[in-house]
């Protein structure tokens, strides 16, 4: 009786939820990126299906979680300041883009996707410090704005989860390369650098940066 209950079961599993290949029938996707999550960004990718490609929506908005306080230092090739803005609790930010995946064959296993998106990150008016080993460093009340317009080209590999549904759980896995154009603008009222005070300090540029992507995709697809 055991053993008759126990097959029963590696069969059902087997059979409805087992992970599986054929995406062919897929008519929408809405995934998300697991890792924002716990920065509190919260991002959406809406994506219609074609033969072999996608045509997708990005949008994303994220959380501020402090008003004012001392932020972290980093070091080392990521010791900069502006390459630290997701763990920066100051920032809110919003991300609106467009995405397209073109699949090798039909079945839409691999994949390679293109991305193009508008960051914007702010806040207004804070009390804060930041100082690191890099010699960079600010006390005062500060506005900061920061534009980046970003593009990146991932190679990727789609599964789906195989239930007895219309709604079926996906997974995407990606790597890949970007690129980014980055302009920015501090303000600092009433501020000191190491015991120097000053009223007003204002700092503006702009850059390129290149980046470097892997993780995952987690969503629903829809199918016919």
């Amino acid at each position: 009786m055991k053993k008759a209950i126990i097959l029963s079961i590696i069969y059902f599993l087997s059979c409805n939820f087992s992970f599986g290949q054929d995406s062919t029938e897929v008519k929408f996707r809405i995934t998300t990126t697991p890792i924002q999550l716990f920065f509190y960004d919260f991002p959406l990718n809406f994506e219609k299906s074609f033969k072999k490609y996608t045509v997708g929506v990005i949008a994303s908005y994220r959380l501020s979680t402090r008003n004012s306080g001392r932020v972290s230092g980093g070091a080392g090739l990521l010791g900069g300041y502006r390459t630290q803005n997701f763990w920066n609790p100051l920032y809110n930010a919003f991300t609106i883009g467009l995405n397209s995946k073109y699949y090798f064959v039909k079945e839409k296993h691999d994949f390679i996707e293109s991305i193009l998106f508008y960051r914007y990150w702010w806040f207004n008016n804070k009390d804060c410090e930041y100082d690191n080993v890099e010699g960079y460093n600010f006390q005062g009340t500060r506005t900061e704005r920061q534009d980046i317009f970003g593009l990146k080209l991932l190679y990727g590999h789609s599964f789906t989860i195989k239930i007895k549904s219309n709604v079926k759980p996906i997974i995407d896995l990606y790597v890949g390369l970007g690129l980014r154009y980055i302009t920015y603008k501090f303000e600092t009222v009433n501020g000191k650098v190491k015991d120097i005070y000053y009223d007003y300090k204002q700092d503006i540029g702009n850059s390129w940066a290149p980046t470097f992507h892997f993780g995952l995709k987690l969503g629903l697809g829809i199918f016919k």
